[in-house]
C-alpha cells in the first residue's frame, strides 16, 4: 500500500459545518451596534471589559465584549486583552517581527515597504492592529478598502505598549480618507 498524499489533513466539512460566514462579514462592520456619544459618555456606561478607554470618535468607542466573533475569545466576559494569545500573538516583538517581514515581502507598493523596515513604535501599533485583526476575523475577506473598528480596550493596551513620544495618535480613518 502506497502512501497518499493529503490522507491526513482535515477537510472543510471537518472545520465547522456549522459555522455562518455571512454573520462574521456583518460583524465586522458592527452594524448592530449603538454608538452614538459614546466618546462623551463616561466609559462605564458602555464598556463590559473594564479596561477600554474613550477615544476620539463614537465609532472606535467599542468593548471586545460587544463583538459576537470575540466573546468565545473573552473567557468569563473578560477582556480580551488578559487572554494568553493576545500577548503572544499581538504583542510579541519576536512574532510582530516575523509578521513585519512577511508584509514586506508582500508589499508591492515601495513606500510602504519602506515604512515597514522602520523600527519605530508606530510601525509596531500598525503590525499589532493588522495582526489582531486578522486573529479574530480569520474567515472575513479583509485587504484595500476594508477596515475594521478595533476595540477600544485593545487599541489601548497596544498604545501602552507601543506608545508615541509625544502622545498623538491618528485613530480611526475611513477607507475614503
Amino acid at each position: 500500500m502506497a502512501l497518499q498524499p493529503y490522507s491526513f489533513e482535515p477537510t472543510i466539512n471537518d472545520i465547522d459545518s456549522n459555522f455562518n460566514h455571512m454573520h462574521f462579514a456583518n460583524e465586522i462592520l458592527n452594524t448592530n451596534l449603538c454608538i452614538e456619544n459614546r466618546s462623551i459618555k463616561p466609559v462605564n456606561e458602555w464598556c463590559l471589559c473594564e479596561k477600554c478607554l474613550n477615544l476620539s470618535t463614537d465609532r472606535e468607542c467599542v468593548c471586545c465584549i460587544e463583538f459576537e466573533n470575540l466573546q468565545k475569545l473573552c473567557l468569563d466576559k473578560k477582556c480580551i486583552t488578559l487572554n494568553k494569545s493576545f500577548s503572544k500573538i499581538i504583542l510579541d516583538e519576536e512574532i510582530l517581527n516575523i509578521t513585519r517581514q512577511q508584509m514586506i515581502v508582500k508589499t508591492k507598493n515601495r513606500k510602504k515597504r519602506n515604512n515597514l523596515r522602520i523600527l519605530d513604535n508606530k510601525t509596531w501599533r500598525f503590525i499589532c492592529y493588522k495582526q489582531f485583526t486578522h486573529w479574530v476575523n480569520s474567515w472575513s475577506k479583509l485587504g484595500k478598502g476594508v477596515r475594521v473598528i478595533i476595540p477600544s480596550c485593545v487599541v489601548h493596551k497596544i498604545r501602552e505598549t507601543y506608545p508615541e513620544s509625544n502622545g498623538n495618535y491618528v485613530g480611526f480613518k475611513d477607507s475614503t480618507q
